[in-house]
């Protein structure tokens, strides 16, 4: 028994520094608590944070999807065999794509305007737009030559081309597409 009253537990002559009273011991027990619930929040705030900021976070250009591969199954007997295939080249960039955007229907000036605005998406190797005389159509197409569906599932995301209509590329051509990698046409 101490001379502050009876010795219990914590508080116990044991506990207590030589000639004090024992509130040096409580009040660092408070410390240490109060310490790591400070701590133990803190925590949590940055993980709260660090996984906002991850999923705002957006890169500078649409990330293109990777290329779909074709598996095909053979089976003889018990045994399968499998074959994948990969394309060969790697995807042009979009500065690499030669695309032309022609005006097919729409009003004038959507061309060069539809241009401009994949000009500043990275989309600069482009022809001057034109308009595809005689041709009327409604709504924006978006056409590629064979073997670059990489390419175009890249441009056909782009925000000027949300809601096209990706289609095959024409036989005949249209005019002035000679020498180009895709035709974006601009409808009414």
């Amino acid at each position: 028994m101490s001379a502050d009253g009876p010795a219990n537990g914590q508080n116990s002559d044991m506990s207590r520094p030589p000639g004090g009273t024992g509130q040096f011991a409580r009040g660092a027990s408070v410390a240490v608590l109060k310490g790591a619930g400070l701590i133990g929040l803190a925590v949590i705030v940055g993980v709260f944070l660090l996984q906002r900021v991850d999923t705002k976070a957006s890169p500078s250009t649409t990330p293109v999807k990777p290329p779909k591969t074709t598996t095909t199954l053979h089976k003889t007997n018990s045994t399968t065999t499998t074959t994948t295939t990969v394309p060969s080249a790697p995807a042009k960039t979009p500065d690499q794509l030669r695309v032309l955007v022609l005006n097919g229907g729409a009003a004038t000036g959507a061309a060069a305007n539809l241009r401009t605005k994949l000009q500043r998406v990275g989309y600069t190797n482009q022809p001057p737009a034109s308009t595809w005389t005689g041709h009327r159509q409604s709504g924006t197409t978006l056409m590629c030559r064979a073997g670059l569906d990489r390419e175009k599932v890249a441009l056909s995301q782009q925000t000027a081309l949300q809601g096209a209509k990706v289609v095959a590329f024409p036989t005949p051509a249209p005019p002035f597409s000679d020498g180009v990698d895709c035709v974006v046409v601009a409808g009414s």
